[in-house]
């Protein structure tokens, strides 16, 4: 996806967007991990099935608190969750 909006410059998401990667969701290894594309980038996931979800522009306290218990770097989320997000602990 970054690599794709590199080429195309639409400025649909960028490196700091938050997201959400989830690989086999309902399994008993499934794997759930937040924070920016840029973090998830490096995560190791396992083996497929795979889905990326990119977080819009509302979010809800319940939804933030979610994505901290599974943030990759708490510190960072609640940075971005600030920022973009207006909320805080």
């Amino acid at each position: 996806l970054l690599e794709v909006e590199e080429k195309r410059q639409q400025k649909a998401y960028t490196e700091d967007t938050l997201a959400v990667g989830v690989s086999r969701l309902g399994s008993d290894d499934q794997i759930i991990k937040a924070g920016t594309l840029k973090q998830l980038l490096t995560e190791d996931f396992g083996a497929p099935l795979h889905s990326l979800v990119l977080v819009g522009s509302r979010l809800h306290l319940l939804e933030a608190e979610i994505l901290r218990s599974n943030a990759v770097d708490l510190e960072g989320l609640n940075l971005v969750l600030k920022r973009d997000f207006g909320i805080e602990r």
